[in-house]
């Protein structure tokens, strides 16, 4: 698709009601991708946000900053909830919140937050939207996994479970797969239509400097406070990493609003639970559950879709 159709395509997009009605899973405050994820989310017309739950380790730490996220944007009345932290099965210490410094001591009361748990959000959210809701999972599955686990009739009222996970390709021990290896066997498994997007895929979009350049120079306040969390998060990820953010978790909005920006191939995956080889998904070689896996990705396109999104303009609740 042409950047001339791109554009039409999301002028159309403007004046039609939103397309999917999502739940949001995240492990916020580490990657900075996940805080692009949620912003995209924010400002994209196909979207109807109706909740967040955070996952892995601090999840009231993550919590407090998805919930900064959305008053910045405008969005207080979409609902965040405290998901679990320890995983189904415990593989390597969770990750920190170093974004959440941004807080500073401006800190969200407890009563800002939904009174349900991370699964039992998802479990009233789902029941509430039976057939319609798509959960987006961007973290460890911990939260699904425990939310099929209170409820397994939420099999039949879940339209979709799009994961950015596993990998679509050579056998590899993602993070979020590997960091509750059980949680993403159950979800796997569960019978609900899954969108795979493996990290062969999502490491093949990265943003330019100068899209970082483009984020810093706008003047709203959405692009400003996105400009900040990049800088903090620079400023604390592993020395060994790039400091251009890969668009790991935007992909999966991009994915939903957007799909002709990958391409697709329906495959059989398993992860691997067991010995030396915990947490790695294997693809299309020993069976296991059908997914719909994104397998290649118009990397181009999909960093510009997802950066004009990411400038605005900003759509209020």
């Amino acid at each position: 698709m042409s950047q001339k159709d791109n554009i039409a395509a999301d002028t159309a997009s403007q004046l039609a009601p939103p397309t999917h009605t999502i739940l949001l899973d995240t492990d916020i405050g580490d990657d900075i991708d996940d805080a692009l994820a949620l912003a995209l989310a924010l400002n994209s017309p196909e979207i109807d946000l109706l909740g967040v739950t955070t996952t892995f380790g601090d999840t009231h730490t993550r919590a407090q900053l998805a919930k900064h996220i959305l008053h910045i944007f405008g969005h207080d009345n979409v609902p965040v909830a405290i998901g679990v932290g320890e995983p189904l099965r415990y593989r390597h210490p969770a990750s920190g919140v170093a974004q959440a410094r941004i807080l500073g001591d401006c800190l969200f009361e407890r009563e800002a937050f939904s009174t349900f748990s991370g699964p039992e959000l998802i479990v009233r959210t789902a029941l509430a939207q039976h057939g319609t809701l798509t959960l987006v999972c961007v973290g460890p599955l911990t939260n699904i996994a425990l939310a099929l686990l209170i409820d397994p009739a939420i099999t039949l009222a879940i339209r979709n479970i799009v994961v950015m996970g596993g990998t679509s390709g050579i056998p590899f021990p993602e993070w979020n797969v590997r960091s509750d290896v059980e949680a993403a066997r159950l979800v796997l498994s569960s019978g609900i239509p899954i969108t795979l997007l493996g990290w062969n895929v999502t490491t093949r979009c990265q943003l330019r400097r100068r899209d970082l350049q483009r984020l810093r120079d706008a003047e709203t306040a959405q692009t400003q406070l996105l400009h900040q969390l990049v800088t903090l998060w620079q400023q604390h990820r592993p020395r060994w990493h790039s400091s251009r953010p890969y668009l790991h978790d935007p992909l999966t909005i991009a994915a939903l609003c957007s799909p002709n920006l990958l391409h697709w191939q329906t495959m059989p995956v398993q992860v691997v639970a067991r010995g030396p080889f915990t947490g790695f998904m294997l693809p299309s070689l020993f069976g296991g559950p059908q997914v719909r896996a994104a397998v290649a990705v118009d990397a181009t396109a999909a960093r510009e879709w997802i950066v004009q999104r990411l400038l605005g303009p900003y759509r209020q609740a």
